[in-house]
């Protein structure tokens, strides 16, 4: 007999590029689904690893038959960062709150006035911060909001003294920098790149678990491939085969990922790439 557990909670996150690797079962390395007998194609989004949608097969990779193997996910290598749409905003408010430089918190100058130092000012407002989230979460989150609020208004970074420039949101995911000379186009790998450099201790407080939700994370880099169970295929009146759409959706952002990377390869023009 099994030994049974009781949930104590559940806590939500971003997958990371190497959690997501890890997960998978599979490379998806072809556009194509099916070859010419109809049958699905290996490392392709319908790989038979991937899961078992018919009766009475065995799953490769669990050896459970459809009623009881679950799906199991595969990936896929991105040829260049793609930033998520849903999480756009979060990414906006963090490049604005965060120096353009070193990453770290724009604290506020009264912050830095009050403590002399923007080190012991981090320390101290730390220190607040973890009373607040301990005892009052609602208000912990408030105060985050209002740092954060605070530290878009920064014109120099109190750490690097590095200048700062106004960040432009162009929906649905273009970015510029506002400079002096013209407005300069951020692609997603400067992006990703500074939401690196961003501390966890930082992140925390801004209202970020710097463990289960890096920002940069937020950015791209390798795409899970949803199990077979999730996107079945049918068989219509005339015993075609039909495909779910999220299956062709997937397989045209294999294409796409594929053309972009002869493009990178062939060293075609940053404005055909980006």
């Amino acid at each position: 007999m099994s030994e049974e557990y009781m949930i104590a909670g559940v806590k939500l996150g971003i997958l990371s590029p190497e959690e997501i690797r890890k997960i998978s079962v599979v490379p998806v390395l072809t556009s194509e689904i099916l070859d010419e007998d109809g049958i699905p194609v290996r490392n392709s989004v319908m790989d038979p690893r991937l899961g078992v949608i018919e009766p009475g097969r065995r799953c490769e990779v669990c050896g459970n038959t459809m009623a009881q193997c679950p799906g199991h996910f595969g990936h896929l290598e991105l040829a260049r960062p793609v930033i998520h749409y849903g999480v756009v905003k979060h990414i906006y408010d963090l490049r604005r709150a965060t120096c353009r430089s070193c990453g770290r918190l724009k604290i506020p100058r009264e912050y830095v006035e009050k403590y002399k130092d923007p080190e012991r000012a981090v320390e101290e407002i730390r220190k607040l911060y973890g009373k607040m989230k301990s005892r009052w979460p609602l208000l912990a989150r408030r105060f985050s909001e209002t740092l954060k609020r605070e530290a878009f208004k920064v014109s120099e970074c109190p750490f690097c003294k590095a200048k700062q420039y106004k960040i432009k949101l162009e929906k649905p995911t273009i970015f510029y920098e506002e400079r002096k000379e013209d407005l300069v186009r951020l692609n997603p790998v400067e992006i990703r790149q500074r939401l690196e450099r961003i501390p966890g201790r930082d992140l925390e407080l801004l209202g970020y678990d710097p463990e289960n939700a890096r920002p940069e994370w937020m950015v791209i880099t390798v795409l899970p491939i949803p199990p077979l169970s999730i996107r079945p295929s049918i068989v219509l009146e005339t015993g075609a085969r039909s495909e779910d759409d999220l299956t062709h959706k997937l397989a045209d952002i294999v294409r796409t990922n594929e053309r972009l990377r002869e493009h990178i390869n062939q060293g075609a023009p940053n404005i055909i790439v980006e």
